[in-house]
């Protein structure tokens, strides 16, 4: 740690061996409240920041977090948070950090409007993941749900907006799958969307957030040109209708029609997702299985 690191006057009298916990631990941070919800980060470093900023270890994408808001710094053994001189502060169990203040266990970060919980017990994140993939992915694809890309899709478009990076929203559906739920079941077609997500899955990069935000309709955020969107939204279509999907032994014909739109300068959420909206009525009506935008 740099020695501009100062420490509150009750904290340089601690002797940090005097309160190491026994046993293996997980340092970690967990973000417990607002739109990352479920994020984490493992304090395995000698410091981890906290910000807006995407070379942070935890990025909160939000107007009321600074660029580089806090630290969490690593000091033998122990964990203390600094702030980074933010506008709006950083607060520990709601009073606010002044300096660098030393984590206790079951600490909770405030940076805006994100609650952030500082847990060393390794079964307590295990728990706090379990507890917050319930609440943001869909129990029958596994892939993010609604609630989910309802938080995602604003601070994405935010995030694109600020740092002018491009950002292509795609909507995807699956032709005639009421005709697929009529003729062998709601269980065929649960293992159809289930099939789907893994194909869909498999065409698409750890940096694209693709969630069920329907009965049978998915959306996917891509951060790149609509030329590249494109081509991956192609290729999403192509594995589909190339997928064998079987129930009871018989195939089912499963294909997917997608409309893409990529951000403009200055455009609110809800108009992107109106434009991919009519897009995908488009693919709809001009045959299906198609990719329009």
């Amino acid at each position: 740690m740099g020695s501009d690191t100062q420490f509150p006057e009750r904290l340089t009298r601690i002797s940090f061996a005097s309160v190491l916990p026994s046993g293996p631990d997980r340092p970690c941070l967990v973000v417990i409240a607002g739109a990352e919800l479920g994020q984490t980060a493992d304090l395995d470093r000698d410091q981890v920041e906290l910000g807006r900023g995407d070379q942070c270890g935890l990025v909160v994408n939000s107007d009321l977090v600074s660029r580089h808001h806090a630290t969490v710094l690593r000091v033998e053994g122990r964990h203390v948070i600094r702030d980074e001189n933010s506008t709006n502060g950083t607060f520990v169990n709601d009073e606010r950090v002044s300096g660098s203040v030393l984590l206790s266990d079951g600490d909770q970060i405030r940076i805006g409007r994100t609650v952030i919980k500082y847990t060393r017990s390794p079964l307590e994140v295990g728990y706090l993941e379990h507890v917050m993939g319930l609440a943001t992915h869909d129990a029958l694809t596994g892939l993010f749900n609604k609630r989910r890309f309802d938080d995602a899709f604003p601070t994405e478009v935010s995030r694109a907006q600020t740092s002018k990076r491009p950002l292509v929203l795609g909507l995807l559906d699956i032709d005639f799958f009421k005709t697929i739920n009529d003729t062998h079941g709601h269980s065929a077609g649960d293992e159809v969307l289930r099939e789907l997500a893994k194909v869909a899955k498999g065409c698409l990069n750890d940096a694209d957030l693709l969630a069920r935000v329907g009965g049978e309709e998915f959306a996917v955020l891509l951060p790149e040109p609509l030329v590249e969107a494109r081509e991956k939204a192609e290729r999403v279509r192509s594995a589909v209708a190339a997928h064998t999907f079987t129930w009871d032994g018989q195939r089912l014909p499963v294909t997917i029609s997608i409309g893409i739109a990529e951000l403009s300068s200055g455009e609110a959420p809800e108009v992107l997702y109106e434009r991919a909206d009519a897009l995908l009525y488009d693919s709809k009506h001009g045959g299906r299985n198609r990719v329009s935008g």
